[in-house]
């Protein structure tokens, strides 16, 4: 048996530990039309390691020819890619040998698909996997069915333990299948000699499966001391809330697995002050963890794997993830219940007890990673999916290839490498990054270079300075100022001189101006971003400034122009809050913070402010949405105004100092703290709040036709697609997406149109960071109000979200976040610096428009991959500047 063990169950290292390399794989349905349809023509067979002791996948893969693969991650049906289908290995996978046709395979049932029980079958070549090879395989799925049940190693089985496990199987064929298999170890080690070089496949992570049973007072299996952070000097009392029994387990960052720490813990939220909790995590050894229940937890709640997944940060800074797998269904439902009131009462500042009972479902709902699958609207299950505009998609190669829809037990990996697929994809979008980032030209207004240089505080060459202050990769093209350009001659041995000479010669300059720059000068920085759909123009603000840049048709992106000061019409300078474009991209609308009451319209041709509005007296403006989602596309004088409780039309063709439109007014009694509205194309709109909750108008001047509790979280940012199916609102730790479209209804209508049942809310989608990625990321999550990709022309094809946090910017695929239930698939990019604001490049999503404090880029969405332990790690320069503030890479020459 010790043998036999090493063979099959090979290295630590290696998650796959026994393959069958051809195959066909097939879904058998006997009530459909098709009763077995071919899934992958040729597949291989694997079991598949996980992060979670004891936990083992049966994983089909689809094999691509040379070259396949890199075509249908370039296509335009790169999203409906489907190449891997895996299974948590149990006894109710009912695993059993099966022959079909004469043919030789493997059959099992998946009990976790939205159509209840699939049976699938795996039909080998009898010339690549004999009846010894079949057999070893099918005895290795039985030990792993094993080892889940007992939560102990196959080689300590007992022949009483083994059938007591097979008297307990679903299937009585597995009982035949192992009682019948007759092979020694030379048998096995002859049909697996040939395995030792399989290629590695990241191993899926977190804490996933049920514990079983377990005695008291256990012993933790210690963790190196180095690992936990410092037991808690004090451990708060107060009321409990509640006190449940788990497993205990710590992200352990340097092997990117869930390490158990404790076979039993308790785990207690106990209330210390009003509205104030505190989660206490100890064993009867030890104390692990007292921590404030707040937004920055990033917790995670799996119903499957009955596990809570949370972040913890010490007095140091530094991130842990830990998990908790709790001992029986009760328990799991004792702690979501409990962790959720305990996390609605601190944000919210209300007893929970005040919450009907459908408004405790929504938000009880809304902290599970796994609810039911959303709808996918028909028309997005065709080969032919619209692509964002329609042409182009191959070029860049979208999206990365969409999976299947993976098992419950299954959730998103962090490995230091990716499949083949995936890792190329990164590398090429490194290599991509370098040649292709930008192109950059430094216009000037004269033509000398003497002149140039002299008056180079007021040229467009410092302005392209002052919006990026990026090092220049070696294969840019750049236009230089001349005494870049003196360096540039430089020979090739002194080039590094010269970098330095730049830098010094530029810190100098930005402290020589320092003392006598306004609110848009050298001492700010870039802070919003409005990208336009008329030649293809983003506007970038920076104090009192405002950078024009113009995108190419191969994505690159060039300083344009810049104004150089925002005055109101009083001739006073300020600095906007906010910024819409506005009249065909002719004119943007702005916000100045110390004047709440009043708007300014400037002339984007002029570059100056021609117009102030004075929207009325008593109501402050909060926030200001166009008046339909594509009005800036037209040349229509309205919008959409907020404040903390009233919701109100603008009409700038009044004048006077009352631009309210009276009849299409609303206001509530109380204050609502409104915070931000988006409208769709028909111009209904959608609003949070700072209370964290969400209201849909289908029209101005009416009260909401639904509100969405709130889930405590202040909502950031808000938008909503052009049909309004799909509002996605921003969160500081997370994204809700939520789908609109009433369950009951058959005409179709949605939220914005006719109010929700009261025991019909729409369940919404978290989308949020997994707590071991931000172990790596080093920081708490703070994300930038999230975006739809625009789609003027409609038919769904609004695919992709984008947001960021950090240095980092991420997007979520719509139709994966639907169709699979996988809040937590996203790829990402990681940049130098925090990203302060992105957005798609209109009408389409296959390129990203990015803003750090000191520099514009554009990154096509292909070059963002999916999360690694590389990807996700801050890189040294980035953490001096995040955490030190100093200048770091923002002040290197451009």
């Amino acid at each position: 048996m010790g043998s036999l063990g090493k063979l099959v169950w090979g290295s630590r290292d290696n998650p796959e530990m026994f393959k069958l390399t051809s195959g066909v794989l097939y879904e058998v349905n006997p009530a459909a039309k098709v009763s077995r349809k071919c899934i992958f023509q040729d597949a291989e067979l694997c079991i598949r390691r996980t992060d979670v002791e004891f936990q083992y996948q049966l994983v089909a893969q689809r094999v691509f020819e040379e070259g396949e693969d890199e075509l249908a991650a370039s296509g335009d049906d790169a999203d409906e890619l489907d190449d891997e289908r895996a299974f948590l290995i149990g006894v109710e996978l009912k695993f059993t040998p099966t022959v079909v046709e004469l043919a030789h395979g493997f059959k099992w049932v998946d009990m976790a698909t939205e159509e209840g029980a699939m049976e699938y079958e795996y039909i080998v070549e009898d010339a690549t996997a004999n009846k010894p090879t079949r057999d070893a395989f099918a005895l290795a799925v039985a030990r792993c069915a094993w080892e889940r049940r007992a939560r102990r190693p196959y080689s300590q089985a007992a022949e009483a333990e083994i059938k007591a496990m097979l008297a307990q199987a679903e299937d009585d064929q597995l009982e035949r299948m192992l009682s019948s298999v007759q092979i020694d170890d030379d048998d096995i080690a002859a049909a697996v000699a040939d395995y030792d070089n399989v290629e590695q496949v990241p191993p899926p992570p977190p804490p996933a499966a049920a514990p079983t049973a377990r005695k008291r007072g256990a012993k933790a299996h210690k963790a190196p001391k180095w690992e936990l952070p410092a037991a808690p000097k004090e451990i708060p009392t107060g009321e409990v809330v509640v006190s449940i029994l788990g497993e205990f387990y710590m992200f352990d960052a340097q092997t990117a697995v869930f390490t158990q720490v404790a076979t039993e813990v308790a785990l207690t939220v106990i209330e210390t002050d009003k509205f104030t909790y505190w989660m206490n995590v100890a064993s009867d050894e030890r104390s692990y963890v007292a921590q404030l229940i707040e937004p920055e937890m990033n917790a995670v709640f799996n119903h499957d794997h009955r596990s809570l997944i949370w972040n913890y940060f010490d007095d140091s800074g530094k991130a842990y993830s830990f998990s908790v797998v709790s001992a029986d269904d009760k328990h799991y439902e004792a702690l979501h219940q409990g962790m959720t009131r305990a996390a609605y009462e601190t944000l919210n500042r209300d007893p929970w007890h005040k919450v009907n009972e459908a408004s405790q479902d929504y938000l009880l709902d809304a902290g599970e990673e796994d609810n039911d699958m959303m709808d996918v609207p028909e028309d997005w299950d065709s080969d032919g999916e619209h692509g964002s505009d329609g042409e182009g998609e191959s070029e860049d190669g979208g999206d990365e290839p969409l999976a299947a829809p993976p098992s419950k037990e299954e959730v998103v990996e962090v490995s230091d490498d990716d499949d083949n697929t995936e890792s190329e994809s990164e590398g090429e979008s490194e290599s991509e990054g370098e040649s292709e980032e930008v192109e950059v030209k430094v216009e000037s207004e004269s033509e000398s270079e003497e002149d140039e240089s002299e008056a180079e505080s007021d040229g467009e060459d410092e302005i392209d300075q002052i919006f990026r202050r990026a090092p220049v990769p070696d294969n840019v093209k750049t236009t230089l100022t001349a005494g870049a350009e003196a360096a540039a001659e430089e020979s090739s041995d002194e080039e590094d001189e010269s970098d330095k000479s730049e830098e010094e010669s530029d810190e100098d300059e930005d402290e020589e101006e320092s003392s006598n720059v306004g609110a848009g000068g050298q001492g700010a920085k870039n802070s919003m971003l409005a990208v336009g759909y008329k030649h293809d123009r983003s506007f970038v603000v920076r104090g009192s400034r405002i950078g024009v840049f113009r995108l190419g048709e191969n994505d690159d992106i060039e300083f344009d122009t810049t104004i150089n000061r925002i005055d109101d019409t009083h001739g006073t300078e300020f600095t906007p809050s906010s910024v819409m474009l506005h009249e065909q991209d002719s004119s943007m609308v702005l916000q100045n913070r110390d004047r709440p009451h009043e708007l300014y319209r400037m002339d984007l041709e002029y570059g100056k402010v021609v117009e102030e509005w004075k929207v009325h007296e008593d109501i402050p403006t909060v926030s200001i949405a166009p008046n339909t989602k594509y009005s800036q596309m037209t040349g229509d004088k309205t919008l959409v105004g907020l404040s903390h409780n009233m919701l109100y039309r603008i009409d700038p063709r009044v004048g006077g100092d009352n631009m309210v439109v009276q009849n299409e007014l609303q206001s509530y009694a109380t204050k609502s703290h409104f915070t931000a509205a988006a409208t769709t194309e028909s111009g209904a709109i959608a609003v949070g709040s700072g209370k964290g909750e969400i209201r849909l108008f289908d029209r101005l001047g009416v009260r909401a036709k639904t509100t969405l509790p709130a889930l405590g979280e202040a909502i950031l940012g808000i938008d909503v697609t052009s049909d309004g199916r799909y509002v996605v609102a921003t969160c500081k730790t997370y994204l809700l997406l939520i789908d609109t479209k009433l369950p009951s209804d058959a005409a179709g209508k949605t939220g914005f149109q006719k109010a929700f049942p009261q025991a019909q809310k729409p369940a919404p989608r978290r989308l949020q960071l997994r707590p071991e990625h931000v172990v790596y990321m080093a920081a708490p999550i703070s994300f930038t109000p999230a975006k739809f990709n625009q789609s003027p022309d409609g038919n769904h094809s609004e695919k992709t979200i984008v947001t960021s946090t950090g240095p980092f910017v991420i997007t979520w695929n719509l139709r994966r976040a639907l169709g699979t239930g996988r809040g937590d698939a996203y790829h990402i990019k990681q940049y130098a610096d925090v990203v302060v604001a992105d957005n798609f490049r209109f009408g389409q999503d296959r390129s990203i428009v990015v803003t750090l404090p000191n520099d514009v880029q554009c990154v096509k969405r292909s070059q963002l991959a999916k999360p690694t332990r590389e990807s996700l790690m801050i890189r040294t320069p980035a953490r001096t500047s995040l955490l030190s503030g100093g200048d770091g890479v923002v002040n290197s020459p451009f």
